[in-house]
């Protein structure tokens, strides 16, 4: 999506005596007769109200599969938009995309298709996820629903590369198109699409601002910088837009505060990455000199952030618990997660001690206090969506899981993200459980467990122990494993650190579970 003509014109114009089709589907008709070129050059049945054809039947499949696509839209106007939204995305979900589908077909389609792979998400219990490519759009579409939202994914990207060629493409249309893409594709599990997706969100961002107004700009910059910071920690290479950048650390309103501290968990990815080295013992500890200046920059801007944070109106609300059914409530408790979270990987990132975080287990404790004001925020309707677009509760929760080795705080973060969003941002955070549960259950039997130890119900009916350091795990990774009945499952394969002869030694070893738990940590594009 590079070469987009540059024009940003965003208007709604209304057909009156278009035909019928036209009418249906919002969209403005071009009015040729017999047929309108609209409608046939999408495929549909064209039908004017004037028209003296009296076959009903010939009109009824026709109107099935647009009243199909109304349904849809309005499933995604009354439930989709507001849980992909909260208070502060309400101009994006609810505001631009509905103004743009209305005049523009490509985002109507992927409207449509978004909203029914919303109502109707592939399961992670099933098999792995199928994946979309522009040239096979029907690869193992599970049911009806499946097979047309498809389709009219398939439609959609069709009608914005037809444009991309053609060099009319609207800026404004193509990056919200983008948006509404990676949404679908993570859905679906496709986060390598997704990602490939993201950046070419970024590379139109690029190129767009001088043709976009600036309000528009600052509402999509702002959703850009969050999922941009989600692929930062997904594959550690996504550049964050220019655009999308806080101009400071420094903010007086909420939705700025969200911004904020979304570019410091870029920085803090960035800062992991440069400490991993270290911690896997593939350099000395003597290199962590040079990393320390940039781990006292790192905490003093979060420290920074959140004296700024606590001080803002809504959060001294939500503190005091004066306005608990505050719209601002479950952002303000998911931000205080995440903030809390990043700060303690960021001052014990230099340390070669899983022990280091015993000093920490208030502030994990105060995560599990955040997260059922967070939770009933997205599960407004009475039940979590299939997925949300920001980190939401997912990432706190697991590296409390992973961290913490409190056995009480740890099964409460586990039941927690049972509790949760199916797919946040990018992560399979619930069906995450399983996997979790076998690195605590490794853990706190010091790596002698059955297979019926390492489950998720074994684990919460049993109370668990403090692990010793040299039980402890410090990384780990899942890969496919064939087990001795033919069937597919996971092997855990995690390192640990003992002492001998005064000595420390870094210890690998695996568990292997019947269950293939990589489709989740994998991301689904295997």
């Amino acid at each position: 999506m590079s070469t987009l003509a540059r024009t940003a014109r965003i208007s709604r114009i209304k057909s009156r005596t278009g035909c019928k089709t036209c009418k249906i589907r919002r969209v403005k008709c071009g009015e040729e007769k017999p047929h309108c070129a609209r409608c046939t050059s999408t495929g549909r049945k064209c039908d004017y109200a004037e028209s003296a054809r009296p076959a009903v039947a010939r009109v009824l499949p026709v109107f099935s599969a647009v009243s199909r696509e109304r349904r849809a839209y309005e499933y995604y106007f009354f439930h989709a938009a507001p849980s992909l939204s909260d208070a502060l995305d309400l101009e994006f979900w609810r505001g631009t995309v509905l103004q743009i589908c209305g005049s523009e077909p490509a985002v109507w389609d992927a409207v449509v298709a978004l909203s029914a792979f919303y109502e109707h998400p592939t399961s992670s219990e099933g098999e792995s996820t199928y994946q979309i490519e522009r040239t096979d759009c029907l690869a193992r579409p599970k049911s009806r629903s499946h097979r047309e939202a498809l389709v009219w994914y398939s439609r959609s990207l069709g009608r914005i590369q037809d444009q991309i060629k053609r060099g009319v493409a609207d800026y404004a249309v193509a990056l919200v198109s983008c948006v509404l893409f990676i949404c679908i594709e993570v859905l679906q599990g496709n986060v390598k699409s997704a990602l490939m997706l993201y950046h070419q969100a970024t590379q139109l961002m690029a190129s767009a601002t001088e043709s976009m107004s600036k309000r528009l700009e600052t509402t999509i910059a702002a959703i850009l910088l969050r999922v941009g910071t989600i692929s930062v920690i997904v594959d550690g290479n996504s550049p964050l837009p220019k655009q999308s950048l806080p101009s400071s650390h420094t903010f007086t309103r909420l939705s700025d505060a969200r911004s904020a501290l979304y570019a410091l968990v870029a920085d803090w990815k960035k800062f992991d990455l440069d400490c991993l080295a270290i911690r896997t013992a593939q350099r000395p500890i003597s290199d962590a000199d040079y990393l320390q200046p940039r781990q006292r920059a790192l905490e003093r801007d979060l420290l920074s952030w959140d004296r700024q944070f606590q001080a803002l109106p809504e959060v001294i609300q939500y503190n005091r618990k004066t306005n608990p059914s505050s719209e601002h409530r479950g952002i303000i408790a998911a931000l205080s997660m995440t903030y809390l979270s990043i700060l303690t990987l960021t001052r014990t990132g230099l340390s070669t001690s899983e022990s280091c975080y015993d000093a920490y287990e208030a502030d994990f404790a105060k995560i599990i206090s955040h997260t059922p004001a967070a939770l009933s925020a997205t599960a407004a309707s009475g039940n979590q969506p299939p997925f949300t677009f920001d980190m939401g509760t997912g990432m706190s929760l697991l590296i409390t899981i992973m961290k913490c080795r409190s056995p009480t705080i740890r099964r409460q973060a586990l039941t927690l993200l049972r509790q949760s969003p199916e797919r946040q941002g990018m992560y399979f955070s619930k069906s995450a459980s399983s996997f979790l549960a076998a690195v605590v259950a490794v853990e706190e039997t010091g790596g002698t467990c059955s297979e019926e130890q390492l489950s998720v119900h074994n684990l919460l009916n049993t109370p668990g122990r403090v692990p010793l350091d040299n039980e402890r795990v410090f990384a780990l990774d899942l890969i496919p494993w064939e087990t001795p009945d033919g069937g597919m499952g996971t092997a855990l394969q995690y390192a640990r650190r003992e002492t001998v002869g005064g000595e420390m030694r870094v210890v690998n070893d695996m568990v292997v579970r019947r269950v293939n738990l990589c489709r989740f940590f994998k991301q689904g594009d295997e």
